[in-house]
């Protein structure tokens, strides 16, 4: 009977007393419990470590295509590529967790449409809803066989309020060059961000990311840096690995960039390490 899931270290699936835990992570999961078994994990970037993972118990694969909370970490095309072959291999599901990179945030509609790969199983949430409390979970027709009637549900589970704002966030993300606009403002903001890193390099080790997923790599606590970006009206959240994340709009205006930008160089240039 294959009932586990294989995970990442230290990424993130929710805060839910089951997917807590496939977190892999003791700094989040401390105050939780009791533990919920059912989820083993692997290094992030380590194929030999995942290949040694997968038991005959193993059900799936479960991997973000960025990792949010674990730091802005890209998995590389090719590995999406392998991890799909893997999965083939072994008869085993991948689900591509695109709650935080989905929707358009990567320049594509789903951040894995990069790797041309085709997941079985697609939580989604935050973007589609635009703000509005929102999640869904697309499946291919096979993995959905066991979803029969009255097995999962919630209580307000596809009210009409919720599908009539997804529904209108969807026809904004098909609006005809809007995701061209979002490669094409995040490119110009990525190579921006590059620049000050290399004038900065003292402060800033690392630029990560794709699309309006960005994320800068701080050589040390990247709270302090926060609250000065604060002070100068610049909102940002912390992530994993001293990371700053940084989730613009995607209906960003390049002058709001440009201002962005702006408050990032003149932190920079005041911040003591």
């Amino acid at each position: 009977k294959k009932n586990r899931i294989l995970c990442i270290k230290n990424s993130f699936h929710g805060r839910t007393l089951a997917t807590i835990f496939a977190s892999g992570s003791k700094k989040m999961t401390e105050g939780f419990g009791p533990k919920v078994d059912g989820f083993d994990h692997f290094e992030f970037g380590n194929h030999k470590s995942l290949k040694k993972a997968i038991t005959n118990k193993t059900a799936a694969i479960m991997v973000e295509p960025v990792l949010g909370e674990g730091g802005i970490k890209v998995i590389p095309d090719w590995s999406l590529r392998e991890l799909r072959k893997i999965c083939n291999k072994k008869k085993i599901l991948l689900i591509l967790d695109e709650v935080q990179c989905g929707i358009g945030r990567s320049g594509k509609f789903f951040a894995f449409e990069h790797a041309k790969v085709k997941p079985d199983i697609v939580p989604i949430a935050k973007g589609i809803g635009g703000g509005f409390p929102i999640g869904a979970v697309l499946m291919t027709k096979k993995a959905a066989s066991g979803m029969t009637p009255g097995t999962h549900g919630s209580t307000f589970g596809g009210n009409p309020l919720a599908m009539s704002v997804g529904n209108a966030v969807l026809d904004q993300i098909f609006k005809k060059g809007f995701l061209k606009n979002v490669q094409k403002i995040s490119k110009y903001f990525r190579s921006e961000l590059e620049k000050i890193q290399k004038q900065h390099s003292n402060i800033i080790k690392e630029v990560r990311g794709v699309g309006l997923l960005i994320g800068l790599q701080l050589h040390s606590d990247q709270a302090k840096f926060i609250q000065k970006l604060m002070d100068n009206k610049l909102l940002t959240i912390r992530a994993g690995e001293n990371v700053i994340r940084i989730l613009p709009p995607l209906t960003v205006k390049k002058k709001e960039i440009n201002l962005a930008i702006k408050i990032i160089r003149k932190v920079c240039k005041e911040y003591k390490v």
